[in-house]
């Protein structure tokens, strides 16, 4: 009977995954879910219709099924404001669709987003003038540790990201935007996805993270940098934050043995950072 039992869970549980579809949150359907996932045009624009309202353009459809998973399905931005009309700094925006997540669940925030990458910006401009929310703004420009601009690796993608080399091949100089002079006001979530500067700008703004009530940082490390991930659990900590981590990714499948594969990053980690 227990095997019975096991071979009838196993047969449900298949059955159950076959016809499981995440992405209907989203109004995505099988055919067009299959289709983007295994999508190798990257660069023709490509639109959905979200709530038979928001019309939200994009390019890259792999990219746009994860942004969607991590946002629409996960949840992974969810939070409870504490006010009506809660204060969002969104940094590395990328087309848009963390600002509909926040606008479509908390209808009366303002939010102000980041995104340096041009290609990137045009569509997220694109889809905030489709939209037509109140209290949003979009900046062209990338979140740093001054305002003097810098180098900047455009991929036209979520791995557009500053380089720090001027001249490097491939770079254009993008404006930036100093995180710290944003924060002198109360900020109830700040998001930082900006693909591996974000240890600089929370270094930069330690002193006024008291002002932020809820934090998101993908974190992107290099095995030989495993102290920079220690440093900023420190900067949490000492600005009291309590956090949780989940993993953001498998990069490397076996650490032991794949370590020496060359990658842009080696560890990709979700930070949860809140007010205990």
């Amino acid at each position: 009977m227990a095997l019975l039992n096991n071979l009838l869970g196993g047969v449900r549980h298949r059955i159950g995954k076959f016809f499981h579809r995440p992405y209907q949150v989203f109004g995505i359907g099988w055919l067009d879910e299959k289709k983007w996932k295994h999508q190798k045009d990257r660069t023709e624009i490509k639109q959905h219709l979200y709530r038979n309202k928001y019309t939200i353009f994009f390019r890259d459809a792999p990219e746009f099924l994860v942004s969607i998973e991590e946002l629409f399905v996960k949840e992974f931005y969810r939070f409870k404001p504490q006010t009506d009309r809660p204060r969002i700094i969104d940094c590395g925006s990328y087309i848009g669709t963390s600002i509909l997540y926040f606008k479509t669940n908390y209808p009366n925030a303002v939010v102000t987003g980041f995104e340096p990458d041009p290609s990137n910006f045009a569509l997220l401009q694109r889809n905030l003038d489709n939209w037509r929310f109140a209290d949003t703004n979009a900046v062209n420009a990338a979140i740093w540790i001054h305002n003097d601009g810098m180098s900047f690796n455009s991929e036209g993608n979520m791995s557009s990201r500053i380089t720090g080399e001027p001249g490097e091949t491939g770079t254009e100089k993008v404006n930036t935007v100093r995180l710290n002079d944003l924060l002198d006001e109360p900020v109830d979530f700040l998001k930082i996805d900006i693909e591996g500067a974000e240890l600089p700008v929370l270094k930069d703004c330690a002193g006024k993270l008291k002002n932020v009530r809820n934090l998101f940082i993908e974190y992107h490390g290099k095995y030989e940098h495993s102290a920079h991930l220690n440093e900023i659990l420190e900067i949490l900590a000492g600005s009291g934050f309590a956090y949780a981590i989940k993993d953001g990714g498998v990069i490397h499948a076996r650490p032991f043995f794949d370590r020496d594969t060359d990658y842009e990053y080696d560890v990709l980690l979700n930070i949860f950072a809140f007010r205990p």
